[in-house]
């Protein structure tokens, strides 16, 4: 059968196309690559997946700054971290042996040997504040159980209620 040509494919039947996303990304490296490559950053992947490598808590206050190697070798470097006050470089300072060993895992050779913190400015992400959870009334508690009450089986019973409680608090 003919390979058919997006348009010519009724609206309902198209599939979506992310083509433009790929292009659009492999822009995005080709641009930032020579930038990124002047800090030490062989690839930008160190940077993308950095909330990865060290965890969503830390990457709030801890970011790379440039990875730097001796003369004319490209492993066992430095990765310069910059953190965004004391209480992060502590953190961090404990979990320095695992970040190194994530990292050359995710290279698949010893691209870094050691990690220097230095404290400075960072604009942090804040997080949002979690939703106060509802109060359920003692009616809304009745009438959910009347609603699981047909259930024979004990366990599932309790379930669906608790269940049915959490779902009363997300609204």
């Amino acid at each position: 059968m003919p390979v058919r040509n997006q348009k010519d494919i009724p609206t309902g039947e198209r599939r979506r196309s992310f083509e433009g996303l790929e292009k659009l990304t492999m822009e995005i490296k080709r641009l930032t690559q020579p930038i990124l490559g002047q800090r030490g950053f062989a690839g930008t992947d160190i940077l993308e997946y950095w909330n990865d490598i060290v965890g969503e808590n830390l990457s709030q206050g801890i970011r790379p700054e440039k990875l730097t190697f001796e003369k004319d070798n490209r492993t066992n470097g430095t990765l310069h971290v910059k953190s965004a006050g004391g209480a992060f470089a502590i953190l961090f300072e404990h979990q320095k042996q695992k970040v190194i060993e994530r990292i050359n895992t995710f290279f698949g050779y010893s691209a870094v040997a050691r990690i220097k913190i230095t404290q400075g400015k960072l604009s942090l992400k804040k997080q949002p504040l979690p939703k106060p959870k509802k109060y359920i009334s003692d009616r809304e508690k009745d009438i959910l159980k009347a609603k699981v009450a047909d259930i024979d089986d004990r366990e599932l019973r309790t379930l669906v209620y608790q269940m049915g409680l959490t779902r009363l608090e997300k609204k």
